[in-house]
Parts: structure tokens; sequence; C-alpha cells
């Protein structure tokens, strides 16, 4: 019998996006700037509001976690912040595996997104970027100036797997890589397993999300919504894929973390379950 070895899962903090107002009348990432900017940018509380969110990953059983950008944000965040996010991760034993997010207006708030990556520790950015590809070198130096990583990640604008590589360059830059997040693809109504087969061999990071239904980015459970994703884990084994895999469910109405906890357990299975 072939034993497979079960990949790493890691948790998306952009879940629990509607956490500070308790899940009453979130509008969406733009939290970010708003009820998780209030909770979480004060130093003085921060080490504590930052414990508190990784003790809750990890007692969902998590020992990694994509930290949404808006948990330590660059606009506020200084050596104190840092000083209280690594500790929380050492404490919890949940490694910080990439940020999340976006990358800021311009090119100045990219280098920042990417001296806080490199001050946590942290070598990989699994975001959009609107830099690209007009000004990819000018990206690529800065991510090799940091030693980051950007997994660019297939957003609205990103329709296609064509699109993707041609804003990173078709590969030719070894800072500039992609996440695959699997949740667009449905949006855009895009067959998962041709989208990976065309970008397989710049993959360095996955987002496993599921949503309603094609056109819509409302999120849905991974098991509930238009996207088979068994067969799609299926075909990460298959293919060798050794990257971790982010598990992505960012609903506005109710704390997630019961399916959190539930689509951990779900994945491994897949993942050790033969495919038909």
């Amino acid at each position: 019998m072939t034993i497979v070895s079960t990949p790493q899962f890691s948790f998306m903090s952009a879940n629990f996006l509607g956490r500070e107002k308790n899940y009453v009348d979130v509008t969406g990432f733009g939290e970010r700037s708003k009820s998780i900017a209030d909770a979480f940018s004060p130093v003085e509380t921060y080490g504590e509001r930052i414990d508190g969110l990784f003790s809750e990953i990890s007692a969902m059983g998590y020992r990694g976690v994509d930290l949404w950008i808006a948990h330590c944000d660059p606009t506020w965040a200084t050596p104190r912040h840092i000083e209280g996010l690594q500790a929380a991760s050492a404490k919890h034993q949940v490694e910080i595996v990439s940020l999340a997010g976006g990358t800021g207006k311009d090119l100045v708030s990219f280098e920042r997104t990417c001296q806080t990556a490199r001050d946590i520790g942290c070598s990989l950015l699994g975001m959009g970027c609107p830099f690209l590809p007009d000004h990819i070198e000018d990206v690529q130096n800065i991510l090799s100036r940091y030693g980051v990583v950007l997994g660019f990640e297939n957003h609205p604008r990103e329709p296609t797997p064509e699109v993707v590589l041609e804003k990173i360059g078709q590969g030719r830059y070894p800072n500039i890589r992609v996440t695959f997040d699997t949740g667009w693809w449905g949006t855009h109504d895009y067959p998962l397993d041709e989208a990976f087969e065309k970008l397989q061999e710049f993959i360095v990071l996955v987002h496993l999300k599921n949503v309603d239904a094609p056109v819509t980015h409302v999120a849905a459970p991974l098991d509930e919504g238009c996207l088979n994703l068994e067969p799609f884990v299926h075909l990460l084994r298959a293919s060798d894929y050794s990257g971790w895999i982010s598990l992505e469910y960012e609903p506005l109405a109710h704390n997630p973390t019961d399916d959190c906890r539930r689509f951990l357990t779900l994945a491994k299975n897949w993942w050790e379950k033969p495919s038909s």
C-alpha cells in the first residue's frame, strides 16, 4: 500500500473578517480599515488581541496561518506590533505561512508591505498586485531586495490563466510566482483542472475556496458551493504539490470557527482518499 503524506493546511485569517463586529453589519473586506484597524492598531492592546486570534486558530487544529494584512497592517504596524505577532506565533506554534490581502496603492506601499513581511519573518505574499505587468521590473527588484516572493493571486481581472501568465511575465521573474485561488476560477466559471495545468509550474500557494455560483463571489462552505473541490485536491496530490493549502471561507453573518474546524478534517480526508 502506498502511504500518501498529508500536505500542510493553513487557516486564512480573513475568515475572521467579521469577528470584531460579532458578525453584525459586516461590510466585507472593507473592515480592514474599520473595525479591524480599530481593534488591532493600538499597540498597547495588540499583543493580547493577536494572541487571542492565534489561540483560536490553534484550537481548531491549524499549524499555519495566512495572515490577512489587516491583522498587521503596514500602514500602522510598528516593531512592537511585530514582536507581539511573533510571540503569538511562537506561543501557539502556528507558522505565518504568507501575508494575504492587498499590496497598497503605489510602489511605495508595496515596498512597505515587503518590508513588513521580511520583519515578520514571512517570505511569501499571497495576493494580487495592480502593478503587474506594467511595473514588473520594479516589483521584481523590490521583492528581491527584501527576500520575498509574490505569489500573484488570480482575482476579478484575471479571468483566464493566460492573463495570469501575461501579468507574471510568463514566469521569467524568480520572485514572481502564482497563488492559485479556486474561488475566483469558480466565479469566472473556468475549469479548475485546466487552469491548474496551465499554471502548475509557477504555483507556490493554493487558496482553497468555494463560491455559491459562477459570476458571483459569495463565500460558500468548501463542500457546498458550485465547485467540486474534492477532485481538485486529488489533482494536487497526483501532481506532487508540496506547498501550503489555505482553507478560505469568509461568511459575513456568522462565526466560521466550527465550519473551519470541520473543513480541516474534510480537506485532509479528501487528500488521503484515493481518487475514483
